[in-house]
């Protein structure tokens, strides 16, 4: 491979430090005085001395501006040294003279254009490359793998996607580093990593002087601006670093990264607390989750039963993959961590996952899928048959040659953040309209809180959602035990039942159908009141529901129908009476009739399910007790319900 594989030789002994004596010929130069430069500077590697052989090489050149060996070798040592910029410029003028003098110099073109982001340029080396070079003398660079890379990057490169990131503002971003956002569903509550310096008077952006810790920025009602961020309440910011994290749904339970504690149990643990009364509890480590490896980059599904997150765990297909792991609301496991498999996860890193509140769509980073360079941004979602399909890659210029991860997307669906440079010396935390094609589904939410209806009490309650056509509980949580207050993420395309109930007091039902909406991302507020369970109060059924004009019992109805039996088994001496009503829509016996029929349905219904009969009537009550107006459409619908009244409690 003529002089090339000589100076390859060189530069790896002149690194190790042994002396080489050598009187250098090339095809390039004929000047002696170069060429005696040329084996000075081999001389100075050897030695260790390499501004000396920088020197050298540069005075070489110099004397001979077509010395392609120098330039060569000039560009090795500028490679070896990290500055691709000075590397790639000595081995373009080396392939300006010569490109056919050896095939590796088109092919580490081809490599350092592609980690500079120059990714035309790229395309041309790694296609030279190919026509004039052995693949099989090569193996070790990986050449399908790079190929594969670079063409990706050239076509992203020159199909840009929409992108217009915009900076979060002062309140959250200083002139330090601000990095891992997390949002709550209704986007209220920002949470952010910031390195603060150690030492005031130093840099604010060198590693040795910052220590990472937790801040928290809330929205304002009124500009929708995130107000001026202040560190996370209770003891989570210590000497130590605080890193990557997320935050709930309700806001109400946070995961965080934090590294050599006495209590870890690898380099990096996750740890999880709690808000209660308004302060967080003590990070407490997540023994069951954790292990004697590296894990960080935690993310909560919506309904909090699911942790993914980032490990160098055995057992993985790459350096770092994600995973994932059922957890209870202590945050301790219920089951063995689950790597996402082969789709995801590469033999390289893949890392920063983020669970959107869809359930089904997946942000993360990753060197191992074709990309622009360094670490990019991926989505994936869920298929019919629950297997993740292949990553997608959010496109240039969202991802570039440096290093995109970290990235978040809110619970509509619409808008993502992340940490990016801009082009300044620190990380800001920016926002930008993710792609179409990148779109989770819409999430909205409910939220409000629960209270006594006759004394106005704030009550700590069981919220529950479940889905209407299947019964299966979706999210099941306590309402704030002071303020009563609770949040609970609803993705759209589905019909839901929404139950709350509290010792000592009748359910409440709801439901929410949020197909075909025109609005999918509006939210719910509801205050829900309880009644205390007594004698004659009545509660309505909202999930029950009949065929049009019929009293056949419609199958959604049965995960109402099943709460009223777990509801009548733990409160065994209650006797109730099941009414039905109607609109006024047709004659007063023709409703009569159909209230009646409907009750019994309900009343055979709980039968059937052991429920004694001695415990039940029923009733029908035509349109004799409206509870809206019967001129309006809204107010019939009101009008047409099932609900049930205690008739004794002892």
């Amino acid at each position: 491979m003529k002089k090339i594989l000589l100076i390859i030789l060189y530069c790896s002994c002149l690194f190790s430090g042994v002396v080489v004596s050598q009187t250098t010929t090339s095809n390039y130069t004929k000047s002696k005085k170069a060429l005696k430069l040329f084996d000075e500077a081999i001389y100075d590697m050897s030695t260790r001395k390499k501004s000396e052989a920088i020197k050298k090489l540069n005075k070489a050149i110099e004397t001979d501006v077509n010395f392609l060996e120098a330039y060569f070798m000039l560009a090795e040592i500028y490679e070896k040294e990290g500055d691709l910029d000075n590397s790639v410029n000595n081995y373009e003028k080396a392939y300006s003279i010569d490109p056919d003098y050896d095939a590796l110099l088109s092919l580490k073109l081809a490599i350092n254009t592609y980690k500079l982001g120059r990714y035309n340029e790229a395309k041309e080396y790694i296609d030279y490359f190919l026509k004039i070079g052995d693949v099989n003398l090569f193996r070790s660079y990986d050449v399908d793998r790079l190929k594969t890379f670079i063409y990706f990057a050239w076509e992203a490169f020159n199909n840009p996607v929409k992108f217009n990131p915009i900076n979060l503002g002062d309140g959250v971003n200083t002139d330090c580093n601000e990095y891992w956002p997390s949002l709550s569903i209704d986007e209220e509550i920002l949470v952010f990593t910031r390195g603060v310096p150690i030492d005031p008077r130093g840099s604010k952006t060198s590693h040795d002087n910052i220590q990472e810790d937790l801040f928290v920025s809330h929205r304002d009602p009124e500009t929708g601006k995130y107000m001026s961020a202040v560190p996370m309440g209770g003891v989570v910011n210590t000497p130590l670093n605080e890193g990557a994290q997320c935050i709930s749904g309700d806001g109400k339970t946070c995961i965080i990264t934090a590294c050599n504690r006495p209590d870890g149990k690898g380099s990096c643990d996750l740890y999880i607390m709690f808000l209660k009364s308004g302060r967080w509890t003590e990070p407490e480590n997540m023994t069951t989750v954790n292990t004697g490896a590296w894990e960080s980059n935690p993310s909560l599904t919506a309904d909090g039963k699911t942790l993914y997150f980032a490990s160098n765990r055995t057992g993985g297909y790459g350096k770092i993959d994600i995973w994932k792991i059922d957890i209870d609301s202590k945050g301790r496991a219920v089951s063995d961590a689950v790597n996402l498999g082969p789709v995801i996860n590469t033999p390289y890193n893949d890392v920063s996952p983020c669970i959107h509140p869809d359930n089904m769509t997946l942000y993360f980073g990753s060197d191992g899928h074709p990309g622009m360079g360094s670490l990019d941004l991926f989505w994936s979602k869920l298929d019919d048959d629950g297997q993740w399909q292949t990553p997608v890659n959010l496109g240039y210029p969202i991802n570039t040659n440096k290093e995109e991860r970290s990235l978040i997307v809110n619970a509509k669906g619409d808008i993502a953040m992340y940490a990016s440079s801009g082009g300044k010396e620190d990380l800001d935390i920016y926002y930008f309209e993710i792609p179409e094609e990148a779109k989770p589904i819409t999430v909205t939410y409910v939220k409000g809180y629960v209270y006594d209806n006759k004394t106005n009490e704030r009550l700590q309650s069981q919220c529950e959602l479940l889905d209407l056509g299947s019964g299966e509980i979706l999210t099941s949580v306590l309402s704030e035990e002071y303020t009563g207050e609770y949040m609970v993420s609803l993705p759209v395309n589905r019909d839901y039942a929404f139950n709350v109930s509290r010792e000592g007091y009748l359910f409440y039902s709801e439901n929410f159908s949020l197909t075909n909406l025109e609005n999918p991302e509006e939210p719910y507020i509801m205050n829900i009141p309880l009644k205390p369970i007594e004698k004659g109060v009545t509660v309505v059924l909202k999930n029950i529901f009949f065929e049009f004009a019929s009293y056949e019992l419609l199958p959604e109805s049965y995960t109402e129908l099943n709460k009223i039996v777990e509801y009548m088994t733990t409160n065994p001496t209650m006797k109730i009476e099941i009414g039905g009503h109607t609109d006024n829509v047709g004659s007063k016996e023709y409703n009569k009739r159909l209230s009646q029929d409907r009750a019994k349905a309900v009343y055979d219904y709980l039968i059937r399910k052991e429920i004694s009969k001695d415990r039940l009537s029923y009733q029908g009550y035509d349109f004799s007790v409206p509870v809206a107006d019967n001129d309006t459409e809204e107010g019939r619908a009101q009008n047409r319900r099932t609900e049930f009244k205690v008739i004794s409690i002892d």
